[in-house]
Parts: C-alpha cells; sequence; structure tokens
C-alpha cells in the first residue's frame, strides 16, 4: 500500500460543507463513527493480542456510545474523522 499525504482544505471543522474524497474526488458522506470497544492506533501491520499499552484515539463506552462526527466514501471505503 502506497504512503499518501492526504490534505483535505478547510479541514474538518464544518462538517456540513461537502467535501470530496482524497482518494477519488467523490463526494463524502457526512455521518458518525461510534463502537462500544476502543480504537486504537498502530503504526505496525502486525496482529496484537492486546491493545495494552497502544495510544487510544476513542475510549471504550461507559453507560452510553458516544458518536464521533465523521465523513465516509462509500466507493472507496475511506472514513475520515476527528478523535480528540
Amino acid at each position: 500500500m502506497s504512503k499518501k499525504k492526504i490534505v483535505i482544505e478547510g479541514g474538518l471543522t464544518n462538517m456540513n460543507d461537502a467535501l470530496k474524497c482524497p482518494e477519488c474526488s467523490n463526494e463524502l458522506k457526512r455521518g458518525y463513527i461510534f463502537s462500544p470497544r476502543r480504537i486504537s492506533w498502530s503504526e505496525s501491520p502486525d496482529p496484537v493480542l492486546s491493545d495494552f499499552g497502544s495510544e487510544v484515539l476513542i475510549n471504550n463506552a461507559f453507560i452510553k456510545i458516544g458518536k464521533i462526527p465523521a465523513l465516509r466514501c462509500e466507493d472507496c471505503t475511506v472514513v475520515i474523522f476527528k478523535y480528540k
């Protein structure tokens, strides 16, 4: 997989603006990303037994599952969201 620098002009500060996919230039669909479990980050593609010690982008849900605004391209399966 080739590394590409993805730049979205104006950032994600206004989720109401129509943005284009950085891969295919189709319009991104607005929605929300959520998970009852945490979402972690790794720079390694190797599988892990546990996410202990990994950088946590989104914590586990406690009572309610929080939702984070996101943008999604249904054609090339790209999802973009701010995690903090």
